[in-house]
This record gives C-alpha cells, structure tokens and sequence, in this order.
C-alpha cells in the first residue's frame, strides 16, 4: 500500500504545531515512516517487481512485458505517417492496426517517428515509470504532505508496486499514453484554483484523446468556470492545429473517424471494461441497446458526477478529479482495461483516509481497491498457426479469468465495481456521514 506505517505498525500523521500557525500558507501533513513500514512497502515492492517480471514470464513472445509495445509502434508509425504527408485515417499504419487517435496526437508523436523501435521502447518505458512516479507525489502533495525525503521514498516504493496494477502493466506492456494523460490532469487540475492557465492540461489532453474532456462536466458542476475556458480554448487550439498541419486527415478525423467504433474493437470483448461492454456481455452481442447503453450511461454519471460534486464541496479536490476520472472510464464507449490508470490515486487516496482514521479496520480499504486491478492472469494454449510467434493466449486481468456462472456478472465487470464500491463510499462518508479529514494525527513514534 502507499500509506505510511511507524514502527509500531499503524498509520501516522503529523503536522507540527508551527507548520499549522503559519499565516496565508497550507498545513502540510508529514509522512512518518517507521522501520516497519518500510520493510512491510519494500516487500511488496519485491513481489511487485517479481510478479511483474515472472508473473507473465518476461521471456515469452508477445507476452513478456518486454515483448509487445504494439500501441507505440502505432504511434510511431502514425508520426511517421504525419511526416510523410500520407493519409492518417485511410486505413491501417501498421499491421492492420488503425490509428485511433486525434490529428493533434499524430503530430506530436512525430517526435517518435526519429527513433528506431528499440530506443523509443527503452524512452517511453522510463518516461511512463517516471510519469506515474509523478503522479503519485503529485497525489501527497495535493493532500497536503510535506514533500520531504521520507515521501519521496514512499513515493519510489508505491510506484513500483503499482507496476503491477492491470492497468500499469498492461500500459507499459503495449506503450501505450494513459498515465501521461493521469499525469496531465493531476498536474493541472489538482493545482490551487487561483493558478494561471489551470486548465491547460485538460485541455491537451482531451486534444490527444477525447475521454479527458469529460472533465469539463466537472468543472462545469463546481463552477470551476476559468479553468473550464482555459479547458476549451486549449483544445480548441488543438483542432485547429490539428486543420493547420493535415486539413484532409482532420477533416476525415471530425466528421467520420471519430464515430467509428469498430477501428478500437469489439463491444462485447472482455477486456472492454465500461458500461457498453457490461451489457454486450451480459446480452451476448457486440452491438448492444443503444437505449440500454445511454440509459445505464446516465445512471453511471449520476452516480460519478455526484460523488466527485460531494467530494469538491467537502474540499476532497483529489477525490473529486479520481472519481471522474473513473466515470469517464466508465460511460466511455470502450474502455480497455489498461485505460483505468484512475485506480492508482484511488488507492493513494484510500490510504490517505486510512492514515487519517484511527480505527484500524479501515485499512482494509485501499487494499479492496487494490486487489481486484492488480494483474491477475490465466493462460490457455492454443495453436501456434491461431497466433504467429507464441503457442498461448494470456489474459491479463481479473475479467479474463475463468468463472463459474454464479461469478460471471462479478469478474466480467470487475472494474466497474470498484467504481461503484467508490462512489457508494464517497457518497456515504462525505455527503451523508459528513466525515471530516483531521489535520493531525498523533504519531506513535518519532520520525
């Protein structure tokens, strides 16, 4: 877990009474991390790093994590194409796989387009460790913690136990963008309402790919109305760039690719882990009700939205931005496990409210959040000839384990209800139980 343990073995929280008369500036918490604490996130930090390597055996073809990165050679390739002058959207760019993203995303993966495979897999790999690396700082330092060396090396240890999140994995796995994306919209929107251009990573990044500009319906609902401007003219600027540099593949992009679902994959795959895919699931079809779909959809935002509203009103901003991050994921019309990189300050925050509760059943928390997204994985072998260069299929992730009946609805879902577990939470503890986050907590032991 990324919560901080003292030698005794429970949570601890200080904030020094001079830190918390300091006029005009934020309290800020500190992390105390006994010998325990560090031994107790070093070992899981090993098994993170064994399982991740060994879990799925790094030497298997295509399914080593050192054995794919499919999703960046596409983005290379679909740079590449940008440079050349070809046509983006016409059809495949690499292996018949079509490029899925905004003309504003193809020019800045031109960067990509200069470097061989292998450098670009060794670039992105360590920029995505350190990407969510960041993120998780970020996470400390917008709930108030002293970013001293103590939470950066909680910090370092909680990254790499979060490798072995689904979602992280199966990121790094394929290369593909999500928690660059985390990254951007923690960054911005987690920074002081009053900050210049706050915004300007929302805004990019709903320019690379669509889903962030779901955040606009939460700044639209806590009137976070500058930010929202800032939000929309920037992805504005994208488009119009996107028209500037490539006018016929932007064109194709706005007034067809973009409704074209097919060029992601099927509805009713396993690994599509949103409403859609539930109920293709569920009826057996890729092309489920579109009514059913919309109905479930508005529930699902209701349900989200409220609880990131709840959340803001009670001053909970991280919160907020997670749980609708996590319904953007949600309602979005396919969502690949790997998109729900939103469970990483879930559980930063789950831990963050563990450490600030004195009753120590509540760690059970983070570690239900934990334990259904972490990359569980089943093999099967099948016939060399069915998949060239490997002889099994692996699935990845807890809804592609095998499951007996009374499980299906349960395991082929499994993502949406930790939202739903989430947002019920939210709900209850902030908006109905009215819990307050203490300031201080007195430490056990000292730092």
């Amino acid at each position: 877990m990324t919560g901080a343990i003292n030698a005794s073995g429970s949570a601890a929280v200080e904030m020094s009474p001079e830190e918390a008369e300091l006029p005009g500036e934020t309290p800020q918490r500190k992390l105390r991390v006994g010998v325990i604490g560090f031994v107790v996130l070093a070992a899981l930090a090993v098994a993170s790093v064994l399982m991740l390597l060994f879990g799925v055996p790094m030497d298997v073809i295509y399914w080593g994590i050192f054995h794919n990165f499919l999703d960046l050679d596409v983005y290379r390739h679909g740079g590449s194409f940008v440079v050349q002058g070809l046509p983006l959207y016409d059809g495949p760019v690499l292996q018949g796989m079509m490029f899925t993203y905004t003309p504003f995303a193809g020019i800045l993966f031109t960067v990509w387009a200069v470097l061989t495979f292998q450098q670009a897999i060794v670039v992105w790999t360590v920029l995505n460790v350190l990407a969510l690396c960041a993120v998780v700082v970020l996470c400390w330092k917008y709930l108030g913690y002293r970013l001293d060396v103590k939470t950066y090396a909680v910090s370092a240890l909680a990254t790499v136990i979060f490798l072995f999140m689904e979602p992280v994995r199966t990121t790094l796995w394929l290369g593909q963008i999500n928690i660059f994306l985390l990254l951007l919209i923690v960054w911005d929107l987690g920074r002081d309402e009053k900050s210049r251009l706050r915004g300007i990573g929302a805004g990019i990044a709903a320019g690379v790919k669509l889903t962030p500009a779901f955040f606009w319906a939460y700044l639209f609902i806590t009137k976070q109305w500058r930010a929202l401007v800032t939000a929309v003219i920037t992805f504005a600027a994208t488009v119009a760039l996107g028209f500037i540099v490539m006018y016929n593949d932007a064109l194709t992009y706005w007034t067809g690719t973009l409704f074209d679902s097919d060029r992601v994959g099927r509805t009713d795959s396993p690994s599509n882990q949103s409403v859609s895919g539930l109920i293709a699931q569920l009826t057996h079809t890729p092309t489920p009700s579109k009514v059913l779909v919309l109905g479930c959809s508005v529930v699902a935002v209701c349900l989200g939205l409220g609880a990131a509203w709840i959340a803001h009103r009670n001053g909970q901003k991280l919160l907020g931005l997670t749980m609708t991050g996590l319904t953007a994921t949600t309602v979005s019309p396919f969502s690949w496990g790997h998109h729900w990189v939103w469970f990483v300050p879930l559980v930063i925050l789950a831990s963050h409210y563990a450490m600030a509760s004195k009753k120590i059943w509540v760690w059970v928390v983070p570690i239900v959040f934990l334990l259904p997204v972490l990359n569980w994985s089943h093999t099967w072998p099948i016939p060399a000839a069915d998949m060239p260069g490997t002889d099994r299929f692996i699935g990845m992730g807890m809804f592609m384990l095998p499951s007996p009946d009374y499980l299906r609805i349960a395991m082929v879902s499994v993502y949406l209800w930790v939202f739903v577990v989430a947002a019920a939470m939210t709900l209850i503890v902030f908006g109905w139980k009215k819990w307050t986050v203490p300031n201080l907590e007195a430490a056990d032991a000292p730092a």
